[in-house]
C-alpha cells in the first residue's frame, strides 16, 4: 500500500476537444479542459511504482487521435444514475479499442485492479446532482477529435491534471486562409483521411452531422473532394450553409512513415 504522501488517485485516458455548447442543463460541470475518455481507472495507487513503469507501459499503434462524434446522452449507472455522459461514435475507432484492452491487460498483469466490464467510448460532462429529462432534451450532436494520450491526477472539484503525457497528431488542425476556410487533414489511409476531413467540416458546422454518409473506399482525393461536395450541397438545400465548396486543391502527401497529410481549403 502507497503512503500517504507517495499516493495519487489517477487514470489513462484520451484528451478530448470538441466544439462544446456555451450552455448546458443544470448539474456539476466537468471543465472542458478535463473532458476525457477513460481508458483504465486505477484509483490511488502508489505514484513512485507507476511513475518507473511508465518506460515499458504499451503506446498507441496509432500517430493520428482518432475522430468521432458524440451521438447519444448515457445515464450512468444505469440503476442509480450519477453521471451525465456523451457517447462516441468512431469514424474509425478500432485501433483505440485494441489498444484499450492491449493496456487494461498489461496493467492486470502488473497487479493493477482494472474494471473487466467491456471498454465502453463514452466523455463524462456532469456528475449529479442533474436531471435527466433536461439532459435528454438538450442533447445535440457534436463531433470531437482525440489530442493525446495522458495519465490523470484527480485533483478535486471535478478537475483533472495530466502528470504525464503521450502525445498524438492531431486528426484536424485549422490553418491560416485568407478569405477561406482551411485545415491540415491527417490519417493513416484515405479513408481515414475522409473521415478527418468530415470531422472538419462539422467542427466548423456541427448541424451538418445529420449529412453525413458512411465513409466508403476511394481510391482518389479526387473522389473524396466529390463526395464531401455532395454533403455541402445537400446540407445548404436543407438547412443552409455556411460553405459553397470544398476546393479541388492541393495533393496527398505522404511521409516515410506512410503518414498521409491534405491541405483542404473550403470556399465560403
Amino acid at each position: 500500500m502507497a503512503s500517504e504522501e507517495d499516493s495519487k488517485r489517477v487514470f489513462f485516458a484520451m484528451e478530448v476537444t470538441a466544439p462544446w455548447p456555451e450552455k448546458y442543463p443544470d448539474g456539476r460541470l466537468l471543465p472542458a479542459t478535463s473532458r476525457h475518455l477513460t481508458l483504465a481507472f486505477l484509483g490511488n495507487t502508489s505514484w513512485s511504482r507507476l511513475e518507473a513503469l511508465l518506460p515499458e507501459m504499451p503506446k498507441p499503434s496509432f500517430r493520428v487521435g482518432p475522430a468521432g462524434f458524440f451521438d447519444q446522452c448515457l445515464f450512468l449507472p444505469p440503476r442509480r444514475p450519477r453521471v451525465v455522459a456523451w457517447h462516441v461514435h468512431w469514424w474509425d475507432g478500432e485501433g483505440l479499442a485494441a489498444f484499450q484492452e492491449q493496456l487494461a491487460t498489461w496493467l492486470r498483469e502488473r497487479d493493477y485492479a482494472i474494471d473487466e466490464r467491456p471498454f465502453l467510448s463514452h466523455v463524462t460532462v456532469a456528475r449529479w446532482p442533474f436531471v435527466v429529462k433536461a439532459w435528454e432534451k438538450a442533447f445535440k450532436q457534436l463531433p470531437m477529435i482525440i489530442k493525446g494520450f495522458h495519465l490523470y491526477e484527480s485533483v478535486g472539484n471535478l478537475c483533472y491534471e495530466p502528470i504525464w503525457r503521450y502525445p498524438l497528431l492531431p486528426p484536424i488542425e485549422a490553418l491560416e486562409h485568407t478569405a477561406d476556410v482551411g485545415f491540415i487533414i491527417r490519417g493513416e489511409t484515405l479513408a481515414q483521411l475522409e473521415g478527418h476531413a468530415q470531422a472538419a467540416l462539422v467542427f466548423e458546422f456541427p448541424s451538418m452531422l445529420n449529412y453525413l454518409p458512411p465513409v466508403e473506399p476511394k481510391s482518389s482525393l479526387e473522389d473524396i473532394i466529390i463526395a464531401l461536395n455532395a454533403v455541402v450541397t445537400a446540407a445548404d438545400k436543407d438547412i443552409g450553409c455556411p460553405f459553397k465548396a470544398v476546393s479541388f486543391h492541393g495533393d496527398v502527401v505522404e511521409d516515410e512513415d506512410h503518414l498521409l497529410t491534405w491541405e483542404m481549403i473550403v470556399d465560403v
